[in-house]
């Protein structure tokens, strides 16, 4: 079945369409500013969704467990997506947004889209929200635009990709942003001042780590269990604290270089049985 609003509708009302089976395709007419918080939850059958140029809110939930839409181009006018609303839509593959978008993308917008491939954000995004995309095994090509200041709490928590590049605008990354991925090489810019407890553990693929001039502060196991980390290379020479475990498990690392005038520092924050990999350049 094809569900088409009607002209002159501007609230699609929570819940209204919640579990409709029948529905396999949504167009929305264009003067629909908001979908309400679980207004398509649960139609399972839904395929596809074609937008109408007012729509600027989707509610939380909104779209849940629509497992058969496979792609979404999602347009500027859309300003607001709220908590999960396309969360367990496990048949999308590929995600793009139109650029120059300042969109605010909740927290667990894409939350265990296990089929989820590609995403492409929007220049304008300014943070990723805790949770975004973790749970998504296969996403493994994310372009992450230089708009973006920060990766907030597991937001790329196990994603399939091998190299997610960091533009230069992100300052912050939470804990656990990286955690599980399928990473092998991260070079964190030098915008970045802080990295979060856990943010990189468990990427059993990383193999080499760069850490920009900017970095204070890392947290406590960063990078804990990443076995077959071998090299990482520490820029910054205004270091001030590196927490506890930072490399605990990492069996394999060999080398840790870092700025020759800040060797002392790197001496007082690491453990001493850390002391003999540190090279200085």
């Amino acid at each position: 079945m094809k569900l088409q609003i009607k002209e002159g509708t501007k609230l699609i009302a929570p819940r209204q369409y919640e579990g409709r089976d029948d529905i396999e395709e949504l167009i929305i007419a264009d003067t629909v500013e908001e979908i309400g918080n679980g207004a398509f939850q649960g139609c399972i059958n839904l395929k596809k969704i074609t937008w109408g140029a007012s729509v600027h809110s989707i509610g939380n939930y909104a779209f849940l467990h629509c497992r058969s839409l496979k792609t979404l181009y999602l347009p500027n006018s859309i300003k607001r997506i709220g908590h999960i609303a396309f969360g367990y839509c496990t048949g999308l593959s590929y995600v793009e947004f139109e650029d120059d978008n300042e969109v605010d993308i909740w927290t667990a917008v894409f939350f265990f889209c296990t089929g989820l491939v590609c995403v492409i954000l929007p220049n304008g995004y300014k943070h990723i929200h805790e949770y975004t995309f973790c749970g998504c095994p296969k996403l493994e090509d994310i372009f992450i635009p230089g708009s973006v200041t920060g990766i907030g709490w597991g937001a790329f928590q196990g994603v399939a990709a091998e190299e997610i590049e960091l533009p230069d605008s992100i300052e912050t990354i939470d804990a656990h942003a990286f955690s599980e991925s399928k990473i092998t090489r991260i070079v964190i810019p030098g915008s970045v001042f802080t990295i979060g407890e856990s943010a990189f553990e468990l990427c059993y693929g990383l193999k080499s780590v760069e850490i920009g001039d900017s970095v204070v502060c890392i947290g406590s196991k960063a990078f804990e269990d990443c076995h077959a980390l071998s090299e990482v290379t520490f820029r910054s020479t205004i270091i001030g604290s590196i927490g506890t475990y930072v490399f605990k498990g990492c069996k394999n690392l060999k080398r840790i270089n870092v700025p020759a005038s800040a060797m002392s520092q790197y001496k007082r924050l690491l453990p001493k049985f850390l002391h003999k990999k540190l090279v200085e350049f």
